[in-house]
């Protein structure tokens, strides 16, 4: 019988073993291609034996190589309980996201765990899971920040109950993006969705209408005829941006030229060319961006590639002389500086997949996805 771990592989394990060094990364790296060899082939007892050894290994050294463990584990049908725990709550995010985010290894009781004890970048990752449990949603709902809830609601695949849902809604109150997240929902009972399109505001209940056009009958039961609403805004966009997307295509974009915008105070063109990178539409990004500013600019911004100094910029050029810079800027820049791009890019593909969905039941056809494009900052 072949033996479970070479025996020229033993020696260099003990060794290993004995110092925090390379050569327990480099240990761990052998040991990792050993198991992924034969991987949904081995024994119970024979998970166990490579499951101690990867535990003993991950603990001796550096986030680099925990991370690249965990990227090679995360997909992996049948890794070792133990050490995917190990690295779900490992205290570094950039070890922790790749077995949070993908890993089918991980319980409920270790994501309610890892929810109870870690930050909201951790519920995010679990957030944007394949599937995620009525349990383990609850948790996150009554946890996570608004970013998380948001890409929660976004996700098809999270399981959400009834009690979730009147607490999303609560939570969702003057917060236009995560309100359209929660009313997106298909599975959404009608009495949650009646009490949010009625603290909804004007822009929020325009847009979910365009998108399900049976949702304007509830909103005339729940609204008066003359009742005021939240917002005075048109429906579409209140720029023509036919000039600024003639001079948006006539240079090239950069981050570079994005800053050149702002300083110049080309509100048009700083909207078209935003657009245009994160694969948004015009009106979306207006919306976003020429109010009060929440967690979606963060995303977005994160997930295109600027830098803070850009969104400085961006937020100053909106404001008129001697006109204060409020507590949303601050906001802001703390959750860019929170996020990670990989978990930035990941959200907005949430978004795009939910608002393909949405138009082609619509529309009765299939609707392309957002061209990807490369911001070189500069």
């Amino acid at each position: 019988m072949t033996p479970l771990l070479p025996n020229n592989l033993i020696s260099d394990l003990e060794k290993a073993m004995t110092n925090r060094s390379a050569e327990a990364g480099a240990m761990l790296q052998q040991i990792t291609d050993l198991f992924l060899l034969n991987v949904g082939h081995y024994s119970a007892e024979q998970l166990d034996v490579y499951d101690g050894v990867l535990n003993e290994l991950i603990v001796k050294v550096e986030v680099a190589a925990r991370a690249k463990l965990a990227q090679r584990l995360a997909p992996i049908n049948g890794a070792p309980t133990n050490t995917i725990r190990s690295l779900a709550l490992d205290d570094a995010i950039e070890v922790a996201e790749p077995i949070l985010s993908q890993s089918n290894a991980l319980d409920d009781d270790t994501l309610t765990h890892c929810i109870a004890v870690k930050g909201q970048e951790y519920l995010l990752a679990i957030a944007t899971r394949n599937e995620v449990s009525e349990t383990v949603s609850y948790q996150l709902i009554v946890k996570g920040n608004n970013k998380v809830l948001g890409t929660l609601a976004s996700n098809p695949g999270a399981a959400i109950s009834d009690p979730s849902f009147g607490l999303l809604v609560q939570k969702s109150t003057d917060d236009d993006w995560l309100s359209e997240c929660v009313a997106g929902r298909k599975d959404i009972p009608e009495h949650h969705l009646r009490e949010l399109l009625s603290k909804a505001s004007e822009i929020v209940r325009q847009r979910l209408i365009m998108l399900n056009p049976d949702l304007s009958e509830i909103v005339q039961e729940i609204l008066p005829v003359n009742a005021p609403s939240n917002a005075n805004k048109a429906l579409g966009p209140s720029s023509d941006y036919r000039t600024a997307e003639r001079v948006v295509k006539s240079r090239e974009l950069t981050e570079a030229v994005v800053n050149e915008f702002a300083e110049e105070k080309k509100l048009a063109e700083i909207m078209v060319a935003i657009a245009q990178l994160s694969g948004l539409s015009v009106y979306e990004i207006e919306q976003l961006f020429m109010g009060v500013w929440t967690s979606p600019v963060a995303i977005i911004l994160k997930a295109v590639g600027f830098h803070l100094r850009t969104i400085d910029a961006i937020y100053r050029s909106r404001l008129s002389d001697g006109e204060v810079i409020h507590n949303d800027l601050i906001q802001t820049k703390a959750e860019f500086i929170a996020l990670r791009r990989p978990t930035a890019e990941r959200i907005l593909r949430f978004f795009y997949a939910k608002r393909a969905v949405s138009i082609s039941n619509l529309s009765g056809g299939p609707v392309p996805g957002p061209s990807r494009q490369l911001v070189r900052c500069g």
